[in-house]
């Protein structure tokens, strides 16, 4: 698998369970079965909104089945 195909299927993911996401995605840690897909939050744009906690939404993608898991963050 590659990045790019990494965070296609990480924002197709997104996507159809509609959860926010800006496509300016980036790959994070790499497991030996996964890769951390990373992808900024829309509210991250709004200049009236001072702190985003956390500022971007992640997930872990399998590199070899292709199956998703939301990463939750506090």
């Amino acid at each position: 698998m590659t990045e790019v195909q990494c965070l296609q299927i990480a924002e197709n993911f997104l996507y159809s369970n509609g959860i926010g996401y800006l496509p300016a995605g980036r790959v994070g840690r790499k497991e030996e079965h996964r890769w951390e897909a990373i992808f900024p939050i829309p509210e991250t744009l709004d200049p009236r909104i001072a702190v985003i906690d956390p500022p971007d939404v992640r997930v872990w993608v399998d590199i070899f089945g292709g199956g998703v898991e939301l990463i939750y963050q506090m």
